[in-house]
């Protein structure tokens, strides 16, 4: 073939392209070759992740050396790289019969091919029998993966049982080419930006000496829906796309005032580098792009794919998900985060999103969903049906629920990745999928990673509408008296089953009417906690268990002003002249007091105990204060932070009612009054003190 040179220091590099090359190159040329020369190639090309040229050399090199264990091996993961699996399953049995003892990792290989053909219950038996057999020193990574997997026949029949009704459909040719498209992002419902590589050309000259040489660049590109149909509006305009780099895996915050994206280009060694740049809008232009500096992108490792989430507990700070290899990780390609220092205006050093997220296999392609805090990624590291699927999560940094499968026809067989959700319409979006294309009832064949938009049939949708409110008691009809709460703060959480504890979902706000609105999903459990300056936080507890229709549902939800009084603690007793809790006292606390705090974490109290006046006034006043201080140090038993608390003993001095009647007898009555527990907010916490308010 013209165009084509092949040399020690030139090779093919087919980006991506569709099927191999071996039919495209004839024998001679691979012919002249020494066997040395073809493994060497063959190695080369896979350095470069041209898997489909690796193969094509070690294909050659097998037909005049079949028993050479290593390179058939070899040949293998080629294959299995460039999704040529029918031809993987054959190459990884060949090279474990030829050593079974050194290619005992062949046999997880294996078993992972045929999930991507759907033989899972051959996969189960590969991958008990690699367990059996293989000694690597890296087994328990292979099992900890094994283990994620579960039972895959039993997963995959599960899944095909319980298929949804999702409409998918291939975007038009203009969009998806004859390589791979990638990182679809919604700028608007009807416009997006996307990755490709738009030329007709499918076989590339490549100086591995030179890493620019000739190398065609991917670049990000903008779609936009005419009627009901994508069509592709060329390159997007701007500083990104420059020459000999390539651009993709473009994101706007959630404010559209930044984009992030990554550029990506071959270091001296061959290994392709991605590093993540953002521009700012500023009066009304976007600035030059700035990479994120050393911290994110350490030249060693690669960090790409970024999705912007939101801090729910610290209001404004925008957290950037990114996928690297970076050291420290949990295996393969990992989910990290970092946030921006507005002290140091530098980004802070990234923070592996944790073993709830991240296996030692691959976890990529992260989407936030501002909408309901849900994180969707790509991994081949949990239970899956084949590939790369995508799963879902609810959290945020390291705090994450347990990822749920999307299922079926979501994920198939083949590597699905790059899930995003349309700005206002939870039921529509796009994913990237190297499956089948079916058109018009005909199978198109699969092909390399190509974009298709998703419409949910029977999605179910839980408004939750809510009303925050507080009571005025001058006004005597119960409707009338209940006063909008406006600008008040409003928490989702929701619970995480395997321990019960809750994961934020982030924050909206209530309107002048009082107000709010919030995206629940079925079958889950939420806490929402509403917080208003001068207001004690108010939570509730909702549930969704057992929806099955689309609707609304009520959340009213009544918050009180901090009152400047002290509150009495009620059934609060102590052993006969001692300061010792009884039992009954703990009970008490454990049901009020300990509550209101944990509702109430940004408050500071002063506990304060009181006496009758039997004895003097001194004894009294001890007494108190250290009656006080016992109810504190039970608190901190509870877990209550001790520098929101404070202990403060009256005895006497501030009686609430006689000790004795007007004839001078005692009074019974009134000394059991004057003997109680109060305790008095005296502000927030700020820096980890309590801030003295006089007025809330």
């Amino acid at each position: 073939m013209s165009g084509i040179r092949i040399s020690w220091v030139w090779v093919v590099l087919l980006l991506a392209m569709c099927g191999t090359v071996a039919g495209q190159t004839e024998n001679n040329v691979l012919q002249k070759y020494s066997l040395d020369q073809l493994k060497r190639l063959g190695k080369r090309s896979a350095e470069l992740n041209d898997f489909s040229s690796a193969a094509m050399y070690y294909e050659e090199f097998c037909k005049r050396k079949p028993t050479d264990y290593k390179v058939i091996y070899q040949l293998a993961e080629s294959y299995r790289l460039a999704k040529e699996y029918r031809s993987a399953q054959d190459a990884y049995l060949k090279a474990y019969n030829l050593n079974p003892k050194k290619n005992a990792l062949a046999l997880f290989y294996y078993a992972e091919v045929q999930k991507s053909l759907g033989n899972y219950k051959k996969a189960d038996e590969y991958f008990a029998k690699f367990k059996k057999e293989y000694q690597g020193a890296d087994k328990s990574d292979f099992t900890k993966r094994i283990k994620n997997y579960g039972i895959a026949a039993q997963f995959a029949d599960s899944l095909s049982h319980n298929a949804q009704k999702i409409a998918i459909e291939h975007l038009p040719d203009n969009i998806n080419t004859s390589h791979v498209e990638s990182s679809p992002f919604f700028i608007n419902d009807t416009t997006i930006i996307y990755g490709s590589l738009k030329t007709d050309q499918t076989t590339f000259d490549f100086n591995a000496k030179d890493s620019t040489s000739d190398e065609p660049m991917r670049k990000i590109y903008v779609a936009v829906r005419d009627s009901d149909e994508w069509k592709d509006e060329g390159e997007l305009p701007g500083f990104y796309n420059v020459p000999g780099q390539h651009t993709l895996n473009g994101v706007y915050s959630q404010d559209k005032l930044r984009f992030y994206f990554t550029r990506c280009k071959r270091n001296n060694r061959n290994k392709v580098i991605c590093a993540i740049y953002v521009s700012f809008f500023n009066n009304g232009t976007w600035t030059e792009p700035v990479s994120l500096g050393t911290e994110v992108n350490n030249p060693k490792y690669t960090s790409t794919q970024p999705a912007i989430g939101m801090n729910s507990k610290k209001r404004g700070e925008e957290i950037i998900y990114f996928v690297s290899d970076k050291e420290g990780g949990k295996g393969g390609m990992d989910i990290w985060y970092t946030s921006f220092d507005n002290k140091t205006k530098t980004y802070k050093v990234p923070v592996n999103a944790g073993s709830k997220i991240n296996t030692p296999g691959d976890e990529v392609s992260p989407f936030i969903d501002p909408k309901t805090q849900t994180l969707y990624f790509s991994s081949d590291g949990w239970q899956g049906i084949g590939g790369l699927d995508i799963f879902k999560t609810n959290g945020e940094m390291k705090k994450w629920t347990q990822p749920v499968n999307m299922g079926v026809p979501i994920n198939s067989n083949y590597d699905d990745l790059y899930f995003v959700v349309a700005p206002s319409n939870q039921d529509n979006g796009l994913l990237v999928s190297n499956r089948p294309v079916i058109e018009n009832g005909v199978n198109r064949g699969s092909c390399c990673d190509d974009i298709f938009e998703y419409i949910y049939l029977d999605a179910i949708h839980l408004n939750g509408k809510g009303f925050l409110y507080e009571i005025d008691p001058s006004i005597k009809r119960k409707k009338a008296s209940m006063i909008p709460v406006r600008r008040a703060s409003i928490l989702v959480e929701m619970q995480n089953r395997e321990d019960s504890t809750y994961i934020s979902l982030g924050r909206t706000s209530s309107d002048d009417q009082g107000r709010f609105n919030i995206e629940l999903s079925p079958n889950q459990q939420y806490r929402i906690t509403a917080r208003k300056e001068g207001y004690l936080n108010e939570v509730i507890a909702l549930s969704t268990m057992g929806k099955t229709r689309s609707g609304d549902i009520s959340i009213d939800i009544h918050i009180r002003a901090i009152p400047e009084a002290p509150l009495l603690l009620t059934n609060i007793y102590y052993e006969f002249a001692s300061p010792l809790l009884t039992q009954k006292a703990k009970n008490a606390l454990d049901t009020t007091l300990v509550v209101f705090l944990e509702k109430n974490a940004d408050l500071g109290v002063e506990i304060r105990s009181h006496t009758d006046a039997i004895g003097s006034e001194e004894s009294n006043m001890i007494l108190s204060q250290k009656r006080a201080e016992s109810v504190v140090d039970y608190l901190v038993e509870k877990g209550i932070d001790p520098n929101r608390l404070r202990a403060k003993g009256f005895g006497e001095t501030k009686p609430v009612a006689p000790n004795t009647k007007p004839d001078g007898r005692d009074n019974p009555k009134g000394r059991q009054l004057n003997r109680r527990t109060e305790f008095k907010i005296l502000g927030k916490m700020r820096d980890g003190q309590i801030r003295e308010e006089t007025d809330f």
